[in-house]
């Protein structure tokens, strides 16, 4: 039995090399192909950005006399770097010479996967951060006479010369952004991915229905 016009319209589609439909295909892999290729470049440019930060930061910290969490947020921010510069490499081992509908399924298999490793790391990183964060309050605490003669006056068990309580306000705090870890990780990537995630949520809406 011939086929369809229907089924040779999807094959236009599902195939790289077919010849039914060349423009319309040709569309959706250049379409294809712009949305990863910026997605790769946003991803190279916030790794430069956090980079920069780290180096800054680390500068502040040791300004404030802290160079110990400074250093403890440097290597966190390079590290998630490293990573980030690792799962970029596995990108090229997406052939380009695919149909429009599997290379964006494969990048978008790919995007999944290196979002759901990065979820299990972030969730350690945040809570990491924020309690290397908050040393150069303990040190400015400690530093400033009065603040220090009114905390040793004041009653409370210290530990490492604050009080115990706001030790354990900390740690609290710590255990819920790793609980939520993966919540502000997903907040963290929208605010910077945002409009590619949506324009590629749109390209697969697309393919996937000329693919039925």
């Amino acid at each position: 039995m011939e086929k369809s016009i229907e089924d040779i319209w999807k094959a236009g589609f599902l195939k790289s090399d077919a010849l039914v439909a060349p423009k319309i295909n040709s569309l959706y892999s250049k379409k294809s192909i712009h949305i990863i290729d910026k997605f790769k470049r946003m991803m190279k440019v916030n790794m430069y950005v956090i980079l920069v930060f780290a180096f800054l930061n680390f500068g502040l910290y040791a300004a404030l006399g802290t160079p110990i969490a400074g250093g403890i947020i440097f290597l966190l921010l390079v590290g998630v770097c490293w990573i980030s510069f690792l799962r970029a490499k596995t990108l090229k081992n997406i052939d380009p010479n695919l149909s429009s509908y599997e290379y964006i399924t494969s990048f978008n298999g790919w995007l999944k996967l290196a979002i759901s490793n990065n979820i299990k790391i972030m969730r350690f990183f945040y809570p990491l951060i924020f309690l290397a964060a908050l040393m150069p309050i303990v040190h400015a605490l400690k530093a400033e006479e009065v603040t220090k003669e009114a905390i040793l006056n004041s009653g409370f068990h210290l530990v490492y010369g604050v009080p115990a309580f706001m030790w354990i306000i900390a740690l609290a705090i710590a255990v819920l952004i790793y609980v939520f870890g993966g919540r502000i990780y997903q907040w963290d990537l929208n605010l910077v991915y945002g409009r590619v995630f949506k324009k590629l949520d749109e390209l697969m809406a697309d393919l996937e229905e000329l693919k039925k």
